[in-house]
């Protein structure tokens, strides 16, 4: 399943890669963007890192009045492009998207709209939403170490047992 997040803007106003990265860890997080920090966000999607948690989500760029949406359409009034993030079931994605999204809003004064539920993002929404999912990133993280310390400790025991049997044999040789 994918879930897409428009934002609609000035196309003259998007801000390049580098002056996103740098206003998000500006904002306290650890993030970074892998693609060319000097470019605008366009069709070719974006590689990121939020906290040690490499993502990726496609991204388009297209006319505002390609938006389809009627429910989208009423609050449109001089934006003239509008970025897609499409992502999958992915935390961290949806962590970069909201981060990148706020970013859009403060510096280019952009419309933010979640498809899936057909609602407007203001930012404090976007800020409380991204939390929560970093929380729910940070679990997953937990989670994950504890699944390779539980299989290091399985592996681990497994090589003293089988210590212990080839001493065992050795004493009854």
């Amino acid at each position: 399943m994918s879930m897409t997040q428009i934002a609609l803007l000035k196309k003259a106003e998007i801000p390049t890669n580098k002056q996103i990265q740098e206003a998000i860890q500006n904002m306290g997080y650890d993030f970074k963007i892998f693609e060319n920090l000097e470019k605008k966000i366009d069709q070719n999607g974006l590689n990121c890192n939020i906290n040690g948690q490499q993502t990726y989500f496609e991204t388009y760029l297209v006319n505002a009045d390609e938006v389809d949406e009627s429910w989208i359409k009423t609050d449109l009034t001089n934006e003239d492009s509008a970025i897609l993030f499409v992502w999958g079931a992915d935390f961290a994605a949806a962590v970069c998207i909201g981060l990148i999204s706020v970013v859009l809003i403060d510096q280019s004064k952009a419309l933010i709209y979640y498809m899936d539920d057909q609602m407007r993002y203001t930012k404090e929404m976007l800020i409380a939403d991204t939390s929560q999912i970093l929380e729910e990133l940070k679990k997953q993280d937990n989670s994950s170490k504890t699944d390779k310390e539980i299989a290091n400790s399985n592996s681990a025991n497994f090589q003293i047992k089988q210590n212990f049997w080839n001493r065992l044999k050795g004493v009854f040789k």
